[in-house]
């Protein structure tokens, strides 16, 4: 019997990596069938791993049948048929530093990582503990009932949503919500702000729902200038996406009075309400709607993480009930033991905590933006910066982007593109580390004034 000898790497499991080695040589024929496999403490101590890893990795080779025991013995190679591994990749890695290194304001690069992973891996080993089990089999189609009321408590103290835990749907994102929408509302037309959140047009055009795009001014979406043949309306009262623009307490009266139609319904897409830096918090929407004709959705996304992909959706309850009737309903996309992650994390009171923290922190990286945009002031104007992680740099002139620069301009997320549009830049700040903010701004201005087209 030779000694195992395996390079390890330092940011994956051992126990992982011993286990896939020894799988690797089994299938290959590297170890034979009835071949003894080193004992547990002679392989730790030529390895230099615990006992416990050596074990771990042992007892999953054993459940999957590739290796068995004899008591008092050791282990031994089961007879496996040998196979041919999938080659390995032959292409060279990309060396980055080749690459032109490129300084991003997207708004997709504007989340700062700043979380209590300790409490996550709390949660996680207690999600993961035997008497927790009932968390492997399937759970309630719209969700957690435990993470469902702890969104219901959560949204009417924070955002003066008023909802029961049957009227909450969770799923993995707004795109999948947004579909089980057009699901419920078959034969509607709808109308989405442009510029908009192209996810919106994105499931539109893949479920073959006619649209109409809906114009957008300082104070939010225009209500007067809705279409006629439309009775769906998206929109991002709270801070319109992308022009930060937040929908003025006339317009929101004026659109509640529009969905009183028959048939009538706003969908309100509340995604980075949290973040607010001015004024008094806006109720939102659905918490001022009495005719049970506003259908509530946000995400986690922002107020966690952006991986976390779990959303929700506040239904109506005429729609509550046409969900309950519906025969072919979206299965749950989100893992149980996810859902009770959230759970636990907003029951400890620690999730608005966290949102308070992010909160400050985005609100002082803002604060260094306007800072350091002031000396600019005669040449551009600020706005969208009431909310979220991102504000909007007004140019009186066409300027072209410099190559070593990612930011968008309001232009790439309109339909119907106008010039001022054009001349608009959505400048993402939540990535940017503190210390750097006011080099990288500068450094982008200073650049757009130097190649402005005249």
């Amino acid at each position: 019997m030779e000694m195992l000898t395996y390079k390890f790497d330092k940011d994956q499991f051992l126990y992982q990596q011993l286990y896939q080695f020894i799988k690797e040589d089994i299938l290959t024929g590297q170890l034979v069938r009835n071949e003894k496999l080193p004992s547990k403490r002679k392989l730790g101590q030529h390895l230099n791993l615990s006992q416990t890893t050596i074990e771990i990795a042992y007892q999953q080779l054993l459940d999957e049948g590739f290796i068995y025991s004899k008591p008092q013995v050791g282990y031994f190679v089961e007879a496996i048929e040998t196979i041919n591994l999938a080659p390995e990749n032959k292409v060279a890695p990309s060396i980055q530093e080749d690459k032109v290194i490129k300084q991003s304001f997207t708004i997709e690069n504007s989340h700062y990582p700043v979380f209590p992973n300790h409490l996550f891996r709390k949660y996680a080993k207690e999600a993961f503990e035997m008497e927790m089990s009932h968390l492997l089999e399937r759970g309630h189609p719209q969700g957690e009932p435990e993470l469902r009321n702890q969104i219901r408590r959560y949204l009417y103290h924070s955002r003066g949503v008023n909802c029961s835990n049957e009227q909450i749907i969770i799923g993995s994102s707004t795109e999948q919500l947004f579909t089980l929408i057009t699901r419920l509302l078959p034969h509607a037309v709808y109308q989405i702000e442009d510029p908009g959140y192209p996810l919106i047009r994105k499931v539109l055009k893949y479920e073959h729902k006619p649209y109409i795009p809906a114009e957008i001014d300082e104070e939010g979406i225009v209500v007067e200038a809705l279409h006629h043949e439309a009775n769906v309306v998206h929109v991002t009262p709270s801070h319109q996406f992308p022009t930060g623009a937040v929908l003025s307490a006339k317009r929101r009266t004026e659109l509640l009075k529009w969905s009183m139609k028959k048939n009538h319904y706003i969908i309100e897409d509340d995604y980075d309400s949290e973040f607010r830096y001015k004024g008094q918090p806006l109720k939102a929407l659905q918490g001022l709607d009495t005719h049970q004709k506003v259908i509530y959705m946000s995400t986690f996304s922002k107020s966690i993480f952006p991986s976390i992909r779990v959303a929700y959706l506040v239904l109506p309850e005429p729609l509550l009930r046409q969900y309950n009737e519906l025969q072919h309903k979206p299965n749950l996309t989100v893992p149980r033991h996810i859902q009770y992650l959230i759970t636990r994390f907003m029951q400890s009171g620690e999730f608005e905590r966290n949102i308070n923290r992010t909160r400050k922190r985005y609100k002082k990286k803002l604060d260094l933006v306007l800072e350091t945009l002031q000396p600019y002031a005669d040449t551009i104007s600020i706005s969208g910066d009431q909310a979220g992680m991102h504000c909007v740099l007004n140019f009186p002139y066409d300027f072209t982007l410099p190559e070593n620069i990612e930011i968008n301009r309001i232009s790439d997320y309109t339909e119907h593109s106008q010039k001022k549009y054009h001349r608009q830049l959505i400048l993402g700040f939540g990535g940017i580390e503190d210390h750097l903010i006011h080099h990288r701004v500068t450094h982008l201005l200073n650049q757009l004034i130097q190649k402005k087209e005249t």
